[in-house]
């Protein structure tokens, strides 16, 4: 009788950003999942652009599922929050996780932010 086989892939880091983006009703979600650097900043600039140009009411950022940002993912999380002022819609920030979000308070933006935990 021949042994079982485990053909399970482990959970390896993703490396890179990946993002998702949804729509439910008026409310679109871009997910960023992975790191979120230079390397992946036309990923998420071309992601937030398509998801603009639909007019969403609400636009939720999602950033649960980072494991790193550097100064470019901050610039861009600025950019979509000075937007949504300018175009008058709502934004919604899902924060990272601990390590990830470090970079925010470190550069003083929690408050200027809106997180999922302010609202």
């Amino acid at each position: 009788m021949a042994a079982a086989v485990d053909n399970q892939v482990p959970d390896l880091p993703i490396v890179g950003l990946r993002v998702a983006v949804s729509e439910q009703g008026t409310t679109t979600t871009i997910v960023l999942e992975g790191e979120w650097d230079l390397a992946g900043q036309q990923a998420a600039r071309d992601a937030m652009g398509h998801a603009l140009r639909r007019k969403p009411e609400c636009l939720v950022l999602d950033l649960s599922r980072l494991t790193f940002i550097d100064s470019s993912g901050v610039h861009i999380a600025m950019e979509i929050a000075r937007r949504s002022v300018a175009q008058s819609f709502r934004l919604v920030i899902v924060p990272a996780p601990k390590p990830a979000q470090r970079i925010f308070e470190i550069c003083g933006l929690t408050e200027f932010l809106p997180s999922a935990a302010q609202v």
